[in-house]
């Protein structure tokens, strides 16, 4: 199963009597996809009559911009959640979007609709606007007027989004028979943060969103650059080929339009470069536009980055320019994530905690608390097809020689300033080019940290791997080795594996202070949670080669538990992939700690929680849900039962975390052993999500939840 498939098999098709039963429509009638957004609906009436009324369109006289045809399906998720649904347009004249259209297939709860601006073609902007809906009503359009109407300049994106919360065995949203059109009818988030789109999660459709507008008509000249897609606003040090979107706002073609491109430190203008479009660009259209190779300073400059077009008898100059600052980023091989607890070094190919293993010392490990020595010896991602093709930067054979060097630095770590999740975010990107045989894979990497209290016992490592070939890589297999050595010995150190939570970890055998392991954030599967004996797979001299890494990242070795405290390492691995060219897998994990195995679990739990609303897509893991306590209703509105279960007497607390990590509420009492509730009424708490974590004298629970109002 396909890693991006797996996260999103909590979307499915509601497909059942209802859908038999609906009536098809009548041939010509919305019945074929429309392939571009700037056809028309005409008003249908009296639809009865055409055999058809369980799909009625509401009439209205403006144009209705869409993708999508006639309703015929409902989607949602398995176990019921929020989710986000969104159609991308881009209308071909300036317009004033006044309202929404969605088919309410199931039953959802009162939420809102979007309408984020541009960004790119697979991500939305910012937020322009948000309209509350009542989700009460089912198997209907609904129209949802903007209170003020939206003025939208010609060929500019805008993207319309219903959020929807339910419960589980609802589909709230509506779908048609597909094709999905790509890059446009289909995307779907269960965070607003990260996007993705149904056909690539197996489900071929269009959402039923559509956005109605009027016209408004622009001037006969208007050209204008629109967006500086190359510099961005964080680069690392090099060569970049600056480029720009210009688009048609006005009523004519237009040709030989002259870009420019201008770049300036401080009062000095150090790049001039014009480029002129030959082609035609017809009105609402847009082209890229690309200058030539411009080469950075070193990290710590600055520089004014100015685009503009110079059309003859342009009538409208205000959207002529855009103009921006970028700032070079200082770049580095390992870089170090503190999150004022525990401390990790990343490298930009491929090791973790080190560059090479410490002899070379040029990292920190991972130190859990912060203050104590490395618990990691040596750590490396991995990836492979086959015992020929393993691309690590891990030992190899004999394991105490160099190790391998399949994996090459593409870009070097640099900081994203500000962080796009957490209060710290490192990127970098290496490649399997280092391998006798490469597969012209790329891995984008980027790590995150919070320095909340909720959150900071761990560090979060995305890997994205892309294949840059022109050829589908089959069977692929991703996953990380990491040689923890914990405490004064290592040879008396054990390890445990966690299949629940996707989890393996290590520990002294005489004390659990600290646990140290790697959780599996991304895909909601493993291939394999296995420990590593160093008497058999790393200190022979035939050890260790890349059929045996092979076998451990396929699940043919499996050790779940250690069988004696020794020397040991671990392996956390996920797969078989089929990636074609151009397509990417993620792969992500957690290196966490705990100040016992508890704690350990625990912390990765919460891993998992701030992954999920804060970079991922899957859903929360059940784990999330300890027996013996549960809150009703959720979502809720104003207050919410909380049930619980306490083995002993003591104190009940109760403490709410936003998705940021920052305490906002926090009840407590004493209660007697067994069960037991408590009503929850949170005050001054904006509505969204928040994490409620639960302790009795012996427990500790967190849970999300979900606020309406």
């Amino acid at each position: 199963m396909k890693g991006r498939s797996a996260v999103w098999t909590a979307l499915i098709l509601f497909a059942g009597v209802v859908v038999a039963a609906v009536p098809q429509p009548a041939t010509g009638m919305n019945n074929a996809l429309l392939g571009q957004s700037e056809e028309i609906i005409t008003p249908v009436i009296g639809e009865a009559k055409r055999g058809w009324e369980e799909f009625p369109l509401p009439v209205n006289p403006d144009e209705t911009l869409h993708y999508d045809g006639t309703p015929s399906t409902g989607v949602g998720l398995t176990n019921g959640g929020t989710f986000y649904a969104a159609a991308r347009f881009t209308s071909t004249t300036a317009c004033t979007l006044k309202a929404v259209l969605f088919y309410q297939w199931n039953l959802s709860s009162n939420d809102y609709v979007f309408i984020f601006g541009e960004d790119t073609d697979t991500t939305p902007g910012s937020k322009l606007e948000s309209i509350p809906y009542s989700g009460s009503d089912t198997m209907r359009w609904k129209r949802i007027n903007l209170p003020t109407p939206l003025v939208l300049p010609a060929g500019t994106d805008f993207w319309a989004c219903i959020r929807l919360t339910h419960t589980a065995g609802r589909y709230p949203i509506g779908c048609d028979a597909g094709p999905m059109v790509r890059d446009r009818g289909g995307f779907l988030s269960t965070n607003g943060i990260r996007w993705q789109q149904l056909a690539d999660v197996g489900l071929d459709y269009n959402f039923n969103i559509r956005a109605v507008i009027s016209r408004i008509p622009g001037v006969s000249h208007d050209v204008g650059v629109s967006k500086i897609i190359v510099p961005g606003i964080n680069i690392g040090p090099g060569a970049y080929q600056p480029k720009a979107r210009v688009t048609n706002f006005g009523a004519n073609p237009e040709n030989n339009i002259p870009v420019y491109c201008w770049i300036d430190s401080g009062a000095t203008r150090i790049y001039n470069q014009m480029v002129t479009i030959t082609n035609t660009l017809q009105p609402g259209g847009r082209t890229e536009v690309t200058f030539p190779t411009w080469n950075t300073g070193p990290g710590g400059a600055t520089y004014t980055v100015t685009m503009f077009t110079t059309l003859s008898g342009d009538l409208n100059p205000v959207n002529d320019t855009l103009r921006q600052q970028t700032r070079i980023a200082n770049v580095f091989a390992v870089m170090d994530h503190d999150t004022g607890y525990c401390k990790l070094s990343v490298s930009c190919f491929g090791s973790i905690g080190y560059d090479n293993p410490p002899a070379m010392d040029l990292g920190s490990g991972f130190c859990y608390p912060k203050t104590a020595a490395s618990c990691l010896f040596y750590g490396s991602f991995a990836m492979g097809t086959g015992a020929t093709y393993v691309a690590d930067r891990h030992f190899s054979q004999p394991a105490n020689g160099p190790v391998n060097n399949d994996l090459r630095a593409v870009d070097s770590l640099r900081a994203i300033v500000p962080p796009e999740f957490g209060d710290e975010h490192f990127y970098g990107t290496f490649s399997d080019i280092g391998h006798p045989t490469p597969q012209n894979l790329k891995v984008i990497q980027n790590s995150y940290m919070s320095a909340t209290g909720l959150y900071d016992d761990f560090i979060v490592m995305v890997y994205d791997i892309k294949n840059e070939g022109t050829t589908t890589v089959n069977n692929l297999h991703a996953g990380v080795f990491m040689d923890f050595d914990i405490g004064s010995s290592p040879t008396t150190n054990q390890g445990y594996s966690d299949t629940l939570r996707r989890l393996t970890y290590m520990r002294q055998a005489s004390s659990a202070n600290p646990s140290v392991g790697i959780k599996i954030l991304e895909p909601a599967s493993f291939r394999n949670l296995s420990l590593v004996d160093h008497a058999i797979y790393v200190y022979p001299d035939s050890a260790m080669t890349d059929g045996m890494k092979w076998r451990f990242l396929n699940g043919t070795i499996v050790q779940r538990n250690s069988n004696r405290p020794y020397d040991w390492s671990i392996i956390t691995s996920v797969g078989p992939f089929n990636i074609e060219p151009g397509a990417t897998q993620r792969f992500a994990i957690a290196v966490v700690g705990g100040t016992d195995e508890n704690a350990l679990r625990a912390n990765a739990d919460a891993a998992q929680q701030w992954y999920n609303v804060n970079v991922g897509m899957a859903e929360d893991s059940e784990l999330a849900f300890t027996k013996g306590f549960e809150i009703y209703p959720n979502p809720f509105r104003k207050k919410a039962l909380i049930h619980y279960f306490a083995n002993t007497p003591g104190k009940l607390t109760i403490e709410a975390y936003d998705a940021t990590g920052r305490l906002v509420d926090q009840r407590g009492k004493n209660v007697s052993a067994g069960s037991g509730s408590f009503l929850w009424q949170p005050r001054n708490l904006s509505r969204g999500i928040y994490f409620l974590s639960v302790t009795t004298g012996d427990t500790k629970t967190r849970i999300k939840v979900v606020l309406l109002d």
